[in-house]
């Protein structure tokens, strides 16, 4: 492990800056103070690059060693000792980066800068008051977001996972639409029910494992051989311990991420949120669903994830498809991209099921991949909305016309989204189907892996045909009279936009160079817990 502080600062220098929001006395301040810092933890972030493989580097050569041997920037302290004694068990302040967590951290700041400049013409949205209010949560949300990817207590990520929910609750539920109350109090009641489960799991972690062996430590419960065997040879209420355990896991994942059933409260919240708050839920929260996967549930209860691998791969199935039907149903823009985004997390879903190196590559390129064009839609979403004051897909037509600049990088990111070849959406999807192909060469059991490889193929289909819709619909076709003075996109809309488009073109062109050599390492080595 190599020590340092600077994930430290990037946790809570967003802290020290809401708190200045409270404090200064205008607006203009306020929001001053939340664009420099969230630019800041992006410059920090980018300090990570010195410690991951780069060009002409393998991924091999940085990690090597077994899983949570490498990892950086690493700070271990005691915290909350449990009893008294040098030998009693301790809840820590233990945070670091490998190649699962360094991609999703520099997401995170990457999406919350882009998203505070997204917010500064708040006053827009017809709110006199709160606004100092609203950044300042909107920095304590960062700090939950990177305080949940950079955690390697359990505790200390549970406390992180829940510092997430307050804040946006009420960045929905007070700037929210017109039925925000409804959208937050249903995010709130979905997200606490996940918790609570997480809550269990956390708990019976630490009192079935080994007097002696107890403890919080994600590397510890995953890599000490005693606490697996006690966890493989344990029940719980009469059920075996460690599918038990997998299976509360998963529902409070699988909330976030969303997967069928527990996906109704996305729609609702993407629709009523604020457009900057959708690019965060769509870009990062999302994703934390599929990263508390990888980082607790499957290398914690390997066994368990291969006996739920066909429940979870037909479930990623289900998303793909159902989300896709749901998106060509939709009249509403943004409403629209909301299930696009269950269609996407699908791949993620079934990526992670089949458990081989090439599958979790695939996932987690996806959740990259999604984090980009997600975000960046519902930017383009929000952009409209501004000047049309409706999202109603069948109103609008011809907008290409009236704004080339903002209707060009809108076409890219809608492709991106579809998943054109030469874009980010592509490789990850493509991946994913590879791996479930071939799925049943590495486990030869999965029997049911090709076909569920050939269903989720009809998803891109279906993808087209949504995205291909909303384009001919939305941007193409004779311009109308009441949208010919809309103005094209401004230089603030502008400088929002060519960074996802950017990385967009980025890691459709060069994917291995851009994000595969930086994750694949520590993918290898969650991978190798299975055998």
């Amino acid at each position: 492990m190599e020590h340092g502080n600077l994930l430290n600062w990037l946790i809570f220098l967003p802290t020290i800056a809401a708190v200045l929001c409270l404090i200064v006395p205008s607006n203009r301040a306020a929001k001053l103070i939340a664009v420099v810092a969230t630019g800041l933890t992006l410059l920090l972030s980018l300090g990570l690059f010195q410690h991951f493989a780069w060009w002409g580097t393998a991924a091999g050569d940085v990690f090597g060693t077994g899983y949570g041997q490498k990892l950086y920037e690493v700070t271990k302290l005691a915290w909350i000792t449990l009893g008294d004694g040098a030998r009693a068990p301790k809840i820590e302040y233990f945070v670091g980066a490998d190649g699962l967590s360094f991609p999703l951290i520099l997401l995170t700041t990457v999406v919350t800068f882009l998203a505070c400049l997204a917010s500064w013409n708040i006053e827009h949205w017809k709110i006199n008051k709160g606004i100092r209010g609203y950044f300042c949560l909107f920095l304590l949300l960062e700090t939950g977001m990177l305080g949940v990817f950079c955690s390697l207590d359990f505790f200390l990520f549970y406390i992180f996972w829940e510092v997430m929910l307050l804040p946006m609750y009420f960045l929905i539920g007070v700037w929210g639409g017109p039925r925000k109350e409804y959208a937050a109090i249903k995010f709130f009641i979905y997200t606490l029910v996940g918790s609570v489960l997480m809550l269990v799991v956390l708990l019976a972690f630490y009192f079935y494992a080994p007097v002696g062996l107890r403890t919080f430590s994600l590397i510890e419960l995953a890599n000490n051989a005693s606490i697996q065997d006690a966890f493989k040879a344990a029940t719980f209420l009469g059920f075996r311990f460690a599918p038990f355990m997998f299976v509360l896991l998963y529902i409070g994942f699988a909330i976030k991420v969303p997967v069928f059933p527990f996906h109704t409260w996305l729609p609702d919240a993407h629709v009523e949120a604020p457009t900057p708050i959708s690019m965060i839920l769509a870009g990062i929260l999302l994703k934390m669903g599929a990263y508390g996967l990888l980082r607790i549930s499957y290398p914690i209860l390997p066994t368990a994830g291969m006996w739920a691998s066909y429940a979870l791969g037909l479930l990623g199935l289900v998303n793909i498809i159902y989300g896709a039907l749901c998106a060509m149903a939709q009249t509403d823009f943004k409403r629209l991209v909301a299930y696009s985004s269950i269609s996407h997390m699908g791949y993620v879903l079934l990526g992670i099921a089949i458990m081989t190196p090439a599958g979790l590559q695939g996932a987690m390129f996806q959740v990259m991949a999604h984090g980009i064009s997600s975000p960046m839609c519902f930017f383009l979403v929000g952009v409209i909305y501004d000047r049309a004051h409706h999202r109603e897909i069948n109103r609008f037509g011809g907008l290409w016309l009236s704004m080339p600049v903002y209707g060009s990088l809108a076409t890219l990111g809608f492709f991106a989204s579809l998943g054109l070849p030469g874009l980010c959406g592509f490789i990850g999807e493509f991946w994913v189907l590879v791996a479930t192909f071939s799925a049943q060469a590495v486990w030869p059991w999965m029997t049911w892996a090709k076909p569920f490889a050939v269903i989720a193929a009809t998803g891109v289909i279906l993808t087209a045909g949504y995205i291909l819709w909303m384009i001919q619909r939305v941007y193409l076709g004779p311009q109308r009279e009441e949208y010919k003075g809309f103005r094209d996109a401004t230089t603030r809309e502008i400088v929002i936009l060519a960074p996802f488009a950017a990385l967009a073109l980025l890691l459709g062109i060069l994917p291995d160079q851009a994000l595969f050599r930086f994750m694949n390492g520590t993918l290898d080595q969650i991978t190798a817990l299975f055998r």
